[in-house]
């Protein structure tokens, strides 16, 4: 089936805002973290800010929710129900941020509009229908107007594309609502491909449009999350074409700007390390276990290692929980399995207690898929590479179904009598 930047960008910023297999979550913006510093939430006394929405040609009965962004991860915060056309959030913050608002309900597109707040601020949201990044949004922030300015470059190319990103998820509900209708799936993703050619050339404008823009645009948090969002696609070409014009926006950058954490993500993605391929001998980096520790995985060398690489926010990582304590049980001593995270060090040590996953589970504590996840080209997660007692890199793949991990060790790796165990 054919990818979009929608669907390519799912696997950066990770969460169940759908439950079908379409994790459109993504507008065109960024989900990197603020480029300018602001201070600690725990130094200013938070105040209350109101998101208030008024909604023409939209049923009642519509749920609206409001989400921040945690990691990679969408946390919902608040739900409300469209009654009389309007819908109001009700929040506290210390400092500006961003939240994001988004909705499953029938009619909605499968993606989410960014919203600014900030203490004491009330922001007003109208909107004709429930193409949602094209509603207007109107406060204080000098962050919401040069969001704005963004949405300016390219606001009936996005409409257009929210209206095909409607048809896409109306299909894969009826995927899900028809579970193990393989015929109606065959013939469902045979339509929403055809919905993703008609999409392709409009992302293309809009990448075109915003890269122009940036250009003569001030170098504001948008600004930076957008250029977060283009470097991180720089190795698919046919989905943006635009690496030369990427590359000279991160050139523009002041030096206290590209030794900021978000200009220190960028240049990882303009400037990635090499790139592992099967065959090649493993990469290590410094990685922490849940105490704060240095670890490397050159720990292991001379034994098999499985580095699994996920996210408390993807279902299939979860999903292959159980599996994976089956594989350490069939492996034990000759097979080190090491779970690399991806969330915030809070995110993650609270995902540990919660899902208990076996195996070494350590955490590079690096902000977006730079180090060891590019290196091993890491892009959509589960991620699994397999490396040999020689240290080379034996076998990758991605995803997860149930019984695969299981069916790809058996491949590579001779069946030990199981003793001890991670």
């Amino acid at each position: 089936m054919r990818k979009t930047l929608l669907t390519y960008l799912a696997g950066r910023l990770t969460g169940k805002l759908r439950s079908t297999g379409a994790l459109l979550l993504v507008t065109l913006a960024g989900t990197s973290a603020s480029a300018v510093p602001t201070p600690h939430p725990t130094d200013i006394p938070p105040r209350p800010c109101v998101i208030q929405g008024r909604l023409a040609n939209v049923p009642d009965g519509a749920i609206l929710e409001l989400a921040r962004k945690e990691g990679k991860l969408l946390k919902v915060i608040q739900q409300d129900t469209l009654t009389g056309g309007e819908f109001t959030f009700r929040d506290t913050v210390a400092t500006v941020q961003e939240r994001l608002i988004m909705s499953r309900s029938e009619g909605f597109p499968g993606a989410v509009l960014n919203v600014w707040v900030g203490p004491d601020e009330r922001v007003e949201i109208t909107g004709a229908d429930q193409l949602l990044l094209t509603w207007d949004i109107r406060s204080n922030l000098a962050e919401q107007a040069e969001s704005n300015n963004f949405t300016a470059c390219a606001r009936e190319q996005q409409k257009a594309l929210m209206q095909h990103s409607v048809d896409e998820y109306a299909l894969w509900t009826e995927i899900d609502k028809r579970n193990g209708d393989k015929a109606f799936a065959k013939q469902a993703r045979a339509q929403i491909d055809s919905i993703r050619q008609l999409t392709a050339p409009l992302e293309l404008d809009v990448c075109r449009r915003e890269l122009a823009y940036m250009k003569t645009a001030p170098h504001s948090r948008t600004w930076m999350n957008k250029l977060s969002m283009y470097a991180y696609m720089i190795p698919q070409k046919e989905l943006m074409p635009y690496e030369a014009e990427v590359k000279a926006l991160y050139e523009s950058l002041s030096p206290e700007e590209k030794q900021s954490p978000d200009g220190q993500e960028i240049a990882a993605y303009v400037y990635p390390p090499a790139k592992v391929n099967v065959g090649d001998p493993m990469v290590d980096g410094d990685l922490y276990d849940t105490d704060g520790q240095l670890r490397h995985l050159s720990e292991f060398q001379g034994k098999y290692i499985l580095l699994d690489f996920w996210s408390s926010g993807c279902g299939p990582c979860l999903h292959s929980i159980p599996e994976m304590e089956q594989v350490i049980a069939l492996y034990g001593d000759s097979l080190a399995v090491i779970g690399i995270s991806e969330d915030p060090e809070g995110l993650w040590k609270e995902s540990l207690k919660r899902f208990q996953p076996k195996g070494y589970q350590w955490n590079e504590l690096r902000q977006g898929r730079t180090g060891l996840a590019a290196a091993y080209q890491v892009w959509g997660i589960p991620h699994y590479v397999l490396i040999a007692p020689d240290g080379k890199v034996q076998h990758m793949w991605s995803g997860y179904g149930k019984g695969s991990l299981l069916k790809q060790l058996k491949k590579h790796i001779p069946t030990p009598q199981a003793e001890g165990g991670q």
